[in-house]
């Protein structure tokens, strides 16, 4: 059963109940008592003909506001928003602000809808006020308020507010005592929260204010260590300091937390060792990483300078030797460019087919909904999670 029929269908039930309340709370006139029935019915029809315009005013001229009724004057409007009716589902919670006889944390519930309209319609100065006031004057919807407010800054990129509000969402920290272990809601959000000062570190870069971006790196791994993202911001900013041990100490940090990324370093290790260490240091460091990590980019690195050094017969026994150990397309199709790997047109054709495949297939693969493309994305464009996207490895992969 979809979604959008369950969401249907619990509407159909909130109606029901709701217009018996409705019914239940009025006085017994006979005419208002058939006036009601009708009305019911005529709004049900009007959901069920796809006429959400006439269903809203009926459910906001004929239904009393009331607490036995306004679950379903809320789901009638969240049910207009998910079907990307956003003017119907405001009118709806606007008419219930309207009604100051309502409790105050029921009011807070009505704010909060009203300001997921607001987001939905791309409003977003309106949905951050609202969204405010519930965060300073209800402590039963604080915690949803804050996680929508935390959307909307992560949307508009100010950073400095979105780490702010992101804060505010955890526990608070005692340095006088041992943190408690985070559950995965606590971990969502110390995931995102490194991300935002990641993301705060890069502009921060572009001014060229290293010190405040070393800060805000600091923060990132505090909250994630195992975040790479703040490891390859360090060490960049470290080899534009000219420290390139730093950067290296930081690189293989990352690597041991994150072996997974290890391509993505690649160009940091080499511009680190090109200025400490020398060539003979950097095949031995790519020798080693090679050795105790999936990703073939460091084997292809150290093939090439062992090609300029050894020759091409021992750089082919190597690649051969990584390839039947861990056979990926990117080995294959190195192994094919040796000179002493064989020759006419049925390696040119193998080798062409192996680069198109290598080409056309996706780099990156998100952990938490699957979405998969060519380019690193740090948020993932489909489910909005931070930090779940990873390079595909493997037969398929580098």
């Amino acid at each position: 059963m979809s979604n959008e029929l369950l969401q249907f269908l619990f509407f159909v039930v909130a109606v029901s109940a709701g217009w018996l309340a409705g019914y239940c709370y009025r006085p017994r006139s006979g005419k208002k008592d058939t006036d009601t029935s009708s009305s019911y019915y005529k709004g049900l029809n009007y959901l069920l003909s796809e006429q959400p315009d006439a269903a809203v005013m009926t459910v906001i001229n004929d239904l009393p506001v009331n607490l036995e009724t306004l679950p379903t004057h809320l789901a009638l409007g969240n049910l207009l928003r998910s079907k990307g009716e956003v003017d119907g589902a405001i009118r709806v919670h606007q008419n219930l602000l309207s009604r100051p006889s309502l409790p105050r944390e029921k009011l807070h519930q009505v704010h909060l809808e009203l300001a997921r309209d607001y987001i939905s319609a791309g409003v977003l100065d309106r949905a951050e006020r609202l969204l405010k006031d519930v965060v300073d004057e209800s402590e039963v919807f604080r915690a949803d308020a804050l996680e929508h407010l935390q959307h909307i800054y992560q949307t508009e990129r100010e950073w400095d507010h979105a780490i702010a509000v992101a804060l505010r969402r955890l526990p608070p920290r005692s340095w006088l005592k041992k943190a408690p272990v985070a559950g995965p809601a606590d971990r969502r959000v110390e995931r995102a929260l490194s991300h935002f000062y990641c993301e705060k570190a890069q502009l921060l870069l572009a001014e060229h204010n290293y010190k405040e971006a070393i800060a805000a790196l600091q923060s990132a791994r505090q909250f994630d260590r195992d975040n790479v993202r703040a490891y390859m911001l360090s060490a960049n900013i470290a080899l534009k300091q000219n420290k390139p041990e730093l950067a290296l100490d930081l690189l293989h940090t990352a690597i041991d937390r994150q072996a997974a990324f290890s391509s993505e370093m690649l160009p940091l290790f080499r511009e680190a060792f090109a200025r400490f260490g020398g060539r003979d240091a950097y095949l031995d460091a790519l020798l080693g990483i090679a050795k105790n990590t999936e990703s073939s980019a460091f084997i292809i690195e150290a093939a090439e300078l062992m090609a300029a050094k050894d020759g091409s017969e021992l750089t082919l026994q190597y690649l051969l030797d990584a390839a039947r150990q861990r056979p990926t397309l990117g080995l294959l199709a190195k192994v094919l460019e040796q000179p002493v790997a064989g020759s006419g047109q049925t390696l040119e054709l193998v080798q062409g087919v192996l680069l198109k495949l290598r080409a056309e297939r996706p780099a990156y693969r998100c952990r938490q909904c699957g979405f998969s493309g060519q380019k690193l994305h740090w948020l993932c464009p489909s489910c909005e999670q931070w930090g779940t996207i990873t390079p595909i490895r493997g037969t398929q992969g580098d």
